[in-house]
């Protein structure tokens, strides 16, 4: 079982786009996405992160709610090449420009292999996938966040125990 050592008080690892994000876990997992580099047999991590729920998400998701409406008359009246592609869920902006860059004490070279960000009944949910697990010999492990927007940057590290 990983232990959080140091993190930011509240848990909050970057603001993107406007929305605070914090960090909502990371879990070792042989549950892994179908891609080219995971193997049968792997394991790898899971970072998971959440988008903060207040009144600008419940705006953005109303703003959602009404284009993805207005795209499926559109669809349905006009045809798939008139209503265009489907409107893109808010969370999805938000969450996808942030990166996780992760090291441990042995050295180990951690791979971004996949991530999902929003979805209906996930709208503010984002997990990124890397491989490998830690080995048995690291102790600790350091994620790093960051995300550049326009000319802001910003990084926020948390460092667990393994």
């Amino acid at each position: 079982m990983m232990k959080v050592i140091s993190a930011p008080g509240d848990l909050v690892v970057a603001t993107s786009g406007g929305i605070h994000v914090r960090f909502a876990g990371v879990e070792s997992t042989d549950h892994l996405p179908s891609v080219r580099e995971v193997k049968p047999g792997d394991r790898g991590l899971k970072v998971s992160l959440e988008g903060i729920r207040g009144p600008e998400t419940q705006r953005r998701d109303a703003a959602f709610v009404e284009a993805r409406q207005n795209w499926a008359d559109q669809l349905r009246t006009n045809g798939a090449e008139s209503a265009g592609p489907a409107p893109t869920m808010p969370g999805v902006v938000v969450l996808q420009p942030i990166q996780v860059d992760i090291k441990d004490d042995a050295g180990t070279e951690y791979r971004f292999v996949a991530g999902q960000a929003a979805g209906d009944g996930t709208e503010w949910s984002a997990s990124w996938t890397y491989l490998p697990e830690p080995p048995e010999n690291a102790r600790n492990l350091y994620l790093e966040f960051s995300l550049q927007e326009g000319q802001n940057r910003c990084k926020s590290q948390i460092k667990l125990g393994l």
